[in-house]
């Protein structure tokens, strides 16, 4: 899939929460040949089993989100880009 479509995909997903907006805490690459049909939560697609997938753990309640590689990279750097939360909802001036 085109990346900047899956760009579009994530941030739409980071905006209504079906994707983690927290940083991982966990980064697993599973190798070649590691997909198992599972359906990637950036992109909407399978992985297929030519295919390298990432198991990512996010601290939110240690919640597992499963990508393809290049899809966990615009992932990555989409909820990068996010403003931070500072928990208390008070804007830092």
């Amino acid at each position: 899939m085109d990346r900047d479509i899956v760009g579009q995909l994530v941030r739409l997903k980071l905006k209504d929460n079906r994707l983690p907006a927290t940083r991982a805490v966990a980064i697993r690459e599973l190798g070649r040949f590691s997909g198992d049909g599972r359906q990637c939560e950036a992109c909407d697609e399978r992985i297929r089993q030519n295919q390298k997938a990432v198991l990512v753990m996010v601290s939110l309640k240690w919640m597992s989100v499963f990508f393809h590689v290049d899809c966990y990279e615009v992932w990555n750097a989409e909820q990068l880009a996010l403003p931070e939360q500072d928990g208390g909802g008070q804007s830092s001036v």
